[in-house]
């Protein structure tokens, strides 16, 4: 009887084990792997603020590159069209589009002779320049001192017209020739209006107004 009490106890905790084996328990023979299982690498931290800044610029390049561009005093350069093109705004336009750098009268009036373009000169007379019809109040007057004159019509238009015969004749205003800047004067100093194609008539604002579009600078 002592004998066998051993070998059925060895029995009765065999079969124990086989019946929590079935049932999904551990076996207690098999080791435990206590290995934990790998976490999720923690992004760096310079990876973190490369992504939110990623994230974060992303609108404003979007805001950059939707911005339109603008032109004009800015970078020197202004969209300027024929007195005619100005009228109709029309894009198909001769001229529409074309780049013009021209100067202000203040900008010529403070420049030497030297910087002047040939052939014209701060001390040429004003009436020998525009003669068609000369401007009798202006006799004896230079293109510089006309520049430099001040107060309302006609003389505003005048010391833009010196300046505008100045950026012709340097290739500034591709739209307007020293040509077509003595006609705007001459019209308008025999009529009192300037017009750039039929039905419409310019007086001196506006004539101020379309020339001042083809000097930006």
């Amino acid at each position: 009887m002592v004998g066998r009490a051993p070998i059925a106890a060895a029995r009765s905790f065999e079969l124990c084990s086989r019946r929590q084996n079935d049932n999904g328990m551990s076996d207690p023979k098999q080791p435990i792997d206590t290995a934990a299982a790998p976490a999720s690498p923690e992004p760096l931290p310079a990876r973190r603020r490369l992504l939110r800044g990623g994230l974060a610029a992303g609108p404003v390049l979007m805001t950059l590159v939707s911005r339109p561009v603008l032109g004009g005093d800015r970078t020197g350069f202004g969209q300027c069209t024929t007195p005619s093109g100005f009228v109709s705004a029309n894009a198909s336009t001769a001229g529409r589009g074309v780049a013009c750098t021209g100067r202000t009268h203040g900008f010529w009036k403070n420049l030497s002779a030297s910087q002047w373009p040939a052939p014209y000169t701060p001390t040429m007379l004003f009436n020998a320049v525009f003669n068609n019809p000369a401007y009798n109040p202006y006799n004896g007057k230079t293109l510089l001192d006309v520049l430099k004159l001040g107060g309302g019509p006609p003389n505003n238009v005048a010391r833009d017209i010196v300046a505008a015969l100045l950026n012709a004749q340097a290739g500034l205003t591709p739209v307007l020739t020293v040509i077509a800047v003595k006609h705007i004067w001459s019209e308008f100093i025999t009529t009192g209006f300037f017009s750039p194609q039929s039905g419409a008539h310019w007086n001196a604002d506006e004539i101020i107004s379309y020339l001042a579009t083809t000097k930006p600078v």
